[in-house]
């Protein structure tokens, strides 16, 4: 049956609504902000909860901070413009509006709740579960249980996870979003058919629910289940057929599983109901230059920037384009825009310093010194250990179980091997814990030789702190590489080398970690740095930098630690 995701609201939200399901995000946007309308009282919250379920968060922020600035005793306002902070990156926000909310109005189970949302966030784990413990003290909020069972499934407490999700449900939610996080802990806890049937209840709960349906399809592409991959897309479209996003999510997924032509038509058919917007513009520039390699994007990609000049990954594409094109001044200039949108846009300084090495060599060295700012540790063993080798056998027993998909993640640059879930360095294994604190010792090194040494891009983020927003382990199989990126989540990227094939070509590098190969440049000169894998050793670099692995031969296993490294 037919559904209007917009259908109970009123009509002020309603034309916000659809110009954002319309792809116009920046356009309902600028029409709030000229002061047409508010949403009622009595729709606010619902109205911001939306916005956030759909992606659309710059709107959503401007709204709850216009609403929350008109009237900041309201406890609806409070909670809506405190959430609504975190899914524009700006936690410390989050966390003045929800303490100044509290202060001024008492304490609140949903303001605990998104303080320590808001310190998750940051990886500050301790400190997010002690805040939704004290909110739940308050106030006994069912979803505060499905939110503590996350801060503890990033913890490593898988079990104690599960209790709170029980708890939760038990107490009788049945919010889209718990059934995500529970999902989440049973995947950690390797009980992926439980996990993909919470994350199926969470897309039926809530049709428009991005998120959800972006981890219910990635599960199903690792563990093999192809038969059901796109199918929650299916049915969110055919009940919400005016809600473009759903549609640029399949179109997402069709071009990560090689259906470059359905993709491509399905893009033109959105293009037909939607009208032009800045999306569907640079998505279709996208896949008609990977479609032919002599197809032209710059002009759709123009298109596109007109529409709206906001739209980071839009930049970034239109960028790299440029560069793809020669036309190193213009990829500049747009580069430069993107990066006054978020100075810490790792993906847009590289771009940047390709730009660079044509236009200016010497600020691509400063940014880009790979023998300075790539360093390699071997690293010390643990205690209790006298060869790398008894180390490696240990290190592999335990990372084996955690190995569970069938296939590389979809989103990934992986080719030909797998990939972990969840956070390894909370695992619980003695022989990963013995490792990372090793590696930590790594890391302090690597920050005090970059103080001295490293460009302004990384020394202006360094603090009396650091800790990991991500580790996972990898292993490459039959042929298996990874492809040239960089990691928009870190500051430090890294991989260690646990088990690396007997008798590799060393004469084609074969692999070995490779940096600086800008494959999307004409005039790319091929990698600038090669490190040889050796088991025992770490390679520490800003996260910034491209890097990919030069593939493997068929019949032979490499198996690594990899994490990602921010400041506190």
């Amino acid at each position: 049956m037919t559904q209007s995701f917009d259908g109970n609201f009123s009509e002020g939200c309603q034309r916000m609504l659809h110009a954002v399901g319309h792809g116009r995000e920046a356009e309902a946007v600028d029409t709030f902000r000229q002061g047409e309308f508010r949403p009622k009282p009595i729709e606010h919250r619902a109205f911001i909860q939306m916005l956030i379920d759909i992606k659309a968060y710059d709107l959503a922020a401007t709204v709850a901070q216009t609403v929350y600035n008109e009237n900041s005793k309201s406890i609806d306002n409070v909670i809506a413009a405190a959430r609504a902070e975190l899914y524009v990156q700006r936690p410390d926000s989050a966390i003045q509006i929800a303490s100044e909310g509290m202060t001024a109005l008492g304490k609140s189970a949903e303001l605990y709740l998104i303080v320590g949302l808001a310190m998750m966030s940051v990886g500050s784990l301790d400190n997010a579960g002690s805040a939704i413990q004290t909110g739940l003290q308050t106030q006994e909020l069912p979803i505060g249980y499905a939110y503590l069972g996350e801060v503890l499934r990033l913890m490593g407490r898988i079990d104690q996870a599960i209790a709170c999700h029980e708890r939760c449900f038990n107490a009788g939610c049945a919010d889209a979003e718990a059934f995500l996080l529970a999902g989440n802990a049973y995947y950690d806890d390797g009980q992926i058919g439980k996990a993909i049937n919470h994350y199926e209840k969470a897309v039926v709960v809530k049709r428009h629910y991005v998120d959800a349906h972006d981890t219910l399809n990635k599960a199903l592409w690792e563990h093999g289940e192809h038969t059901n991959f796109m199918k929650s897309l299916d049915v969110a479209i055919q009940n919400l057929p005016s809600l473009l996003i759903l549609r640029l999510r399949q179109v997402y997924f069709r071009i990560l599983s090689g259906k470059l032509e359905e993709a491509k038509t399905q893009l033109e058919n959105c293009l037909s109901m939607f009208g032009p917007s800045a999306r569907i513009c640079a998505e279709l520039a996208t896949i008609n230059k990977q479609l032919d390699t002599d197809f032209d994007p710059i002009p759709l990609y123009k298109q596109a920037y007109a529409l709206d000049a906001k739209d980071s990954n839009m930049l970034k594409s239109y960028g790299r384009a440029l560069i793809g094109k020669e036309q190193y001044r213009e990829a500049a200039n747009i580069l430069t825009e993107c990066k006054a949108i978020d100075e810490n846009d790792q993906e847009c300084l590289a771009f940047l310093a390709a730009c660079h090495t044509h236009l200016n060599p010497a600020e691509a060295k400063r940014v880009n010194d790979y023998e300075e700012l790539v360093q390699v540790f071997d690293v010390s063993l643990p205690s209790g250990y006298e060869t790398q080798a008894a180390f490696t056998d240990a290190l592999l027993r335990v990372l084996q179980p955690h190995h569970q998909s069938d296939a590389a993640p979809i989103d990934q640059t992986l080719v030909r091997g797998t990939q972990t879930h969840g956070m390894l360095f909370n695992k619980g294994d003695a022989e990963i814990k013995a490792l990372e604190n090793q590696l930590r010792a790594c890391i302090q090194q690597y920050i005090q030789h970059l103080e001295k040494t490293g460009p302004d891009e990384f020394k202006n983020r360094i603090t009396d702190g650091f800790d990991f927003s991500g580790a996972w382990s990898v292993q490459l199989s039959e042929g298996g590489y990874h492809n040239d990126h960089v990691h928009t989540s870190g500051w430090i990227s890294s991989v260690y080398y646990v088990e690396v094939p007997d008798e590799l070509d060393d004469d084609i590098h074969e692999g070995w970690l490779k940096f600086g190969d800008t494959y999307f440049d004409p005039q790319n000169e091929g990698p600038q740095r090669f490190v040889k894998p050796v088991p025992g050793r770490l390679v520490l670099f800003p996260s910034y930098m491209l890097h990919g692995t030069v593939p493997i031969k068929e019949g032979k296993r490499r198996t690594t630690i990899a994490f990602d490294v921010v400041p506190q």
